[in-house]
């Protein structure tokens, strides 16, 4: 079992939940507004600074195999990014239980 955390842009994140939809992913949570500084990318502080917001998904897969092909899809997704503001920064790890019943 894995859990998928997945950060990006706000200005993406739409983008980002449609892959996710288009391969069959159905079970996710979003936080919709973070304030977050990456490696790349600009900071996003939501101030007239720093102006902007970032947005996670979390994703449970009870199946391995299918977090490693999303983690395979985001990276797909990355190299056709428009620039660094618009990388999905993700991290997978394992989960000692996952409940949907």
């Amino acid at each position: 079992m894995k859990m998928i955390y997945a950060t990006c842009n706000v200005s993406i994140r739409e983008t980002l939940i449609k892959m996710l939809e288009d391969n069959d992913v159905k079970d996710y949570q979003v936080i919709e507004q973070l304030t977050a500084k990456s490696v790349k990318g600009d900071p996003r502080f939501n101030t007239a600074v720093w102006p902007g917001y970032n947005s996670a998904v979390f994703i449970q897969f009870s199946d391995d195999e299918r977090a490693k092909f999303i983690m395979q899809k985001i990276k797909e997704f990355n190299q056709k990014a428009f620039n660094d503001n618009e990388l999905v920064t993700a991290c997978s790890w394992t989960l000692d239980d996952y409940f949907y019943e």
